[in-house]
């Protein structure tokens, strides 16, 4: 069983689990920037897509790391995988990595108690998702082998520029809402989009 390990090509698996892990987390901060737009539609659907992706990237993440123990190219000891900025290789970039993970498995665990913290707590831990997500992005931007390649960094600018987008679109759907009287004001709000 440990020599079918071994023969794994376990290099080529941590890059894809790495490239695989970012793509499901910017698609989890995606959508969940969308749903956190008070005009939207299919809220229950958007919630179960945006915990899938979430969930989905932070395993694919978990895997990256944990292959990298068994890695013939670039092996790594378990403490140097636990502990931030303690690998012997690429110490502050891979220490990036480690809070990352550490943040993610976070995340989901608020999420999972969402209903027993107070609201106010949950929403600023949640917050925490964007300055994760960019930890996962200059991790695998500035480390990843893969980087070299055109569609990778393409990949990357382009993950970036729509999460910017979005967040510009969030922000400013927030100042909108706070522009409006309280009580009832969503309609109103609802009919004149619906009309221009």
């Amino acid at each position: 069983m440990v020599q079918w390990f071994i023969k794994l090509p376990t290099w080529e698996l941590t890059r894809l689990l790495g490239l695989l892990s970012y793509m499901l987390l910017f698609a989890g901060v995606s959508v969940g920037i969308v749903y956190g737009m008070w005009w939207k539609r299919h809220k229950a659907q958007l919630y179960k897509v945006h915990s899938f992706l979430s969930v989905s990237g932070t395993a694919a993440a978990l895997l990256h790391t944990a292959i990298l123990v068994i890695s013939t190219y670039s092996p790594f000891p378990w403490s140097e995988l636990f502990i931030p900025f303690s690998a012997s290789s690429n110490p502050v970039l891979n220490g990036i990595g480690t809070i990352a993970v550490y943040g993610l498995l976070l995340l989901i665990l608020t999420t999972d108690l969402r209903n027993k913290l107070k609201k106010r707590l949950w929403h600023r831990i949640h917050l925490l998702a964007y300055p994760l997500w960019l930890l996962c992005l200059f991790h695998g931007l500035l480390l990843g082998t893969d980087t070299k390649l055109g569609a990778v960094k393409l990949m990357y600018a382009a993950t970036a520029a729509v999460v910017v987008v979005l967040t510009g679109l969030r922000v400013k759907d927030g100042l909108t809402r706070e522009k409006l009287p309280r009580g009832g004001a969503a309609e109103p709000y609802r009919n004149s989009r619906s009309a221009g």
